[in-house]
């Protein structure tokens, strides 16, 4: 048992399971005949440190292989679109819930629902997003998306000058075909870009940035809309989008690709596979023949800077048909690891942010009497507990190399897990002493009520962000199916919750919803301890699942 996981055989390819420390061969490492002296390395931190993935040969055109300015400013792109067409188009109302209900004449749910209904559009749009992702590549995607979320702005600024409900509405969901890509492909793209050793950092930032992000956003649209109209935060949003859609096309070429069988066979010792597997897993997810047709022993040419700004690259990326593929994204259902990865990462980011459909209900009535920019203010708890958080990658990082040094330089996906005791521990307090707050209402209880909210931010962004690393280590060619995935399931929650928990909250008091997200929570925590157990055997089930599954074999 490497350091309390249960282990399984090594005879079969599985990701998670890496030669991450070079140097001397410990007995660990020895007895599970790892072929490493053909393998890249790099010194990082002092320490000869294995390349995980594996870069091709001579190919200029790997996105592992660019420039690193190239990496940072497509990286960049990434963490500025993902605020922009995924994180603002939500909560910008969120502050102004209880104004907008009596300016538009209709009841608080209704308001709820403009970004509840956007929200289930994302939610639907996922598998669809992903399939054509994996097809076709991620470039498409974005730059669909970034036409669509600029569209969709443009709608709600005739709906909110017209003051029409229904032209809102439908601005609202267009703007919904524009986040599906950028909330779902992000953290999944970080895995075509940067090795192992380069994620930790760059992961929590993304993470901070979808689930914490959303909070300046707030704030910035309630002093928009107290101090010159609700009707200019959409009229101030567009320059933004524009911005995004023209950085996309220029500065964000396609980070997908495919390596040839040389790179798979160098993929297969570092897992472990055994040399008569080799074949096989060349051949893993009908990829082979693609991967051969680039010849890996001619160098291929450098692509140039205007056909890097093609829309579509040109390349299939798997043989796989629609139907096929479809059908994967559920499949992964039947796997415990995905399931602890949605309950943690995509239940708990949603018992945070559906808060924001009450926030303005508690504050803006008796002892608080708060106007719109004040319950703005209220989100610079949850900034703060964000940018906080955005320690939680390189603590995964540390910890996770710690444990690899002690387990021979072999690094096991599971090493990601230990950090969460952090998300425990805050999220207890946060929603404990929230509900408390709330439930002993006096006027100096906004203060708390803020630092509360920013301990629960700082409380499900460690889970997020080592959820989201757990998933590009152990499934790094399941990765965008597994965060589609969990992106549906937390938009499904977003939009459930949007119908319902102003009356809920009503009805029962605040404290009873907080209390309730605060069991939910620690239960949902608490499956990380048998996670860390027993995860290696679920990352072997995923492998046994894609090889064995009839239905795959029906569909290929």
């Amino acid at each position: 048992m490497p350091l309390g996981i249960i282990d399984v055989t090594h005879h079969e390819r599985l990701a998670g399971t890496e030669m991450l420390i070079g140097g001397d061969r410990p007995s660990v490492v020895q007895d599970l005949d790892l072929d490493t002296s053909q393998l890249k390395t790099v010194m990082h931190r002092g320490v000869e440190t294995i390349l995980i993935p594996q870069p091709s040969e001579d190919d200029p055109n790997d996105p592992l292989l660019w420039p690193r300015w190239k990496k940072e400013t497509a990286f960049f792109v990434l963490f500025v679109n993902t605020i922009i067409f995924a994180t603002l188009p939500g909560p910008v109302m969120a502050p102004a819930t209880f104004a907008l209900a009596g300016i538009l004449n209709v009841p608080l749910t209704k308001i709820a629902v403009l970004s509840g209904y956007q929200l289930l559009i994302v939610a639907a749009l996922g598998p669809f997003v992903s399939v054509l992702a994996q097809k076709y590549g991620k470039r498409p995607q974005f730059l669909f998306a970034c036409a669509t979320g600029t569209l969709g702005t443009i709608i709600c600024m005739v709906g909110s000058n017209q003051t029409k409900y229904d032209t809102l509405l439908a601005g609202r969901i267009v703007q919904g075909l524009g986040v599906t890509a950028w909330e779902s492909l992000s953290l999944a793209a970080l895995g075509d870009i940067f090795y192992l050793h380069e994620r930790g950092l760059r992961t929590a930032i993304l993470v901070a940035t979808l689930a914490c992000m959303a909070s300046l956003v707030a704030i910035i649209g309630a002093v928009m809309t107290e101090r010159v109209g609700w009707r200019y935060m959409f009229t101030a949003s567009l320059p933004f989008d524009i911005a995004g859609l023209l950085a996309t096309m220029f500065l964000l070429p396609e980070t997908q690709y495919l390596r040839s069988s040389t790179i798979a066979r160098r993929a297969a010792s570092l897992a472990g596979v055994s040399k008569d597997q080799e074949k096989s897993v060349e051949m893993d997810e009908g990829q082979h023949q693609n991967a051969e047709a680039a010849n890996p022993r001619d160098a291929p040419p450098r692509k140039t800077y205007l056909q890097s700004l093609a829309p579509y690259s040109g390349t299939v990326y798997t043989s796989k048909n629609i139907l096929h593929l479809l059908s994967e994204i559920f499949i992964h259902l039947s796997n415990p690891a995905v399931i602890w990865i949605l309950l943690v990462s995509g239940v708990l980011i949603s018992l945070y942010v559906v808060t924001a459909y009450i926030t303005s209900q508690i504050w803006s009535v008796p002892p608080y009497n708060l106007g719109v920019a004040a319950n703005g203010y209220f989100y610079t708890g949850g900034l703060v507990g964000g940018l906080c958080a955005i320690m939680a990658g390189p603590m995964c990082d540390w910890s996770a190399r710690q444990l690899a040094k002690r387990n021979g330089g072999l690094f096991e996906a599971e090493f990601r897990i230990p950090v969460n005791i952090l998300g425990v521990v805050f999220a207890a307090l946060g929603w404990f002493l929230f509900m408390w707050d709330v439930e002993h209402p006096r006027p100096d209880g906004y203060y708390l009520g803020a630092f509360c909210h920013g301990a629960i931010c700082f409380a499900i962004s460690v889970p997020s962000t080592s959820a989201g690393l757990y998933i590009l280590d152990s499934f790094p060619k399941q990765s965008t199916e597994v965060f589609v995935l969990q992106m549906m399931l937390k938009n499904f929650l977003f939009y459930g919750f949007s119908t319902f928990i102003n009356t809920w909250a009503g009805q029962k008091g605040a404290g009873t919803v907080f209390r309730t997200f605060g069991i939910v929570s620690l239960c949902l925590l608490a499956t990380c301890i048998p996670m860390y157990i027993f995860g290696k055997l679920n990352r072997k089930l995923m492998h046994d699942v894609h090889r064995r599954f009839w239905i795959f074999k029906a569909l290929a």
